[in-house]
């Protein structure tokens, strides 16, 4: 029987890290879509996209500002989201890197 190939029953801590920092990210810009009032929802999108939100700094103040910054913050967000799922499935999907020791071909 191969024990090599065996998963752990729950999601590693990055795979649920990710998972919320995605769901988080829809949140939030889909609130500060719905609702461009919500301060905190704006703060909350810009947070969340950090770095890629420091672009906002170069948009000027004109009419469409609004949706170009909200589209920056969603491809902040989806770029971020990208590199932790990418992190999280590089690393459950590592043979060793559970803690685990692999058997060698001298075993």
């Amino acid at each position: 029987m191969d024990t090599t190939d065996r998963r752990p029953p729950f999601p590693s801590w990055w795979r649920i890290g990710a998972l919320a920092y995605s769901t988080v990210g829809v949140v939030c810009v889909v609130s500060s879509a719905a609702f461009p009032a919500n301060e905190l929802a704006m703060l909350a999108a810009i947070a969340g996209a950090l770095p890629w939100s420091l672009a906002l700094l170069t948009l000027d103040l004109e009419p469409g500002v609004a949706q170009t910054a909200l589209l920056l913050l969603a491809g902040g967000w989806a770029v971020n989201a990208a590199l932790l799922w990418w992190l999280a499935l590089r690393r459950s999907g590592r043979p060793g890197r559970s803690g685990h020791r692999a058997p060698s071909r001298a075993d």
